[in-house]
């Protein structure tokens, strides 16, 4: 019965660690993602035509800054992500 318990405590103590590293993870995804649409949208008020879609979105979420300024460069070669 104790060792039960333990067991449980040991698995419950796991997950919770898991889930705290993922929610971690999400909430930086996120801050990263709010942070490269800004710029986004900042060089689209300066007149770049840079389209946003869930490519652009994942971009920045995974990049960042510098993944907002990577749109940003390949929107203006229209190479990529023109608007």
């Amino acid at each position: 019965m104790i060792l039960t318990e333990i067991l449980v405590l040991v698995v419950a103590l796991i997950v919770a660690f898991f889930l705290y590293n993922l929610f971690d993870n999400l909430i930086h995804l996120g801050i990263h993602a709010v942070i490269g649409l800004a710029i986004l949208y900042v060089a689209r008020f300066f007149g770049l035509k840079v389209a946003v879609s869930i490519w652009t979105i994942l971009i920045c979420a995974l990049g960042g800054s510098i993944g907002a300024v990577i749109v940003i460069i390949l929107s203006y070669l229209k190479i990529a992500f023109v608007g």
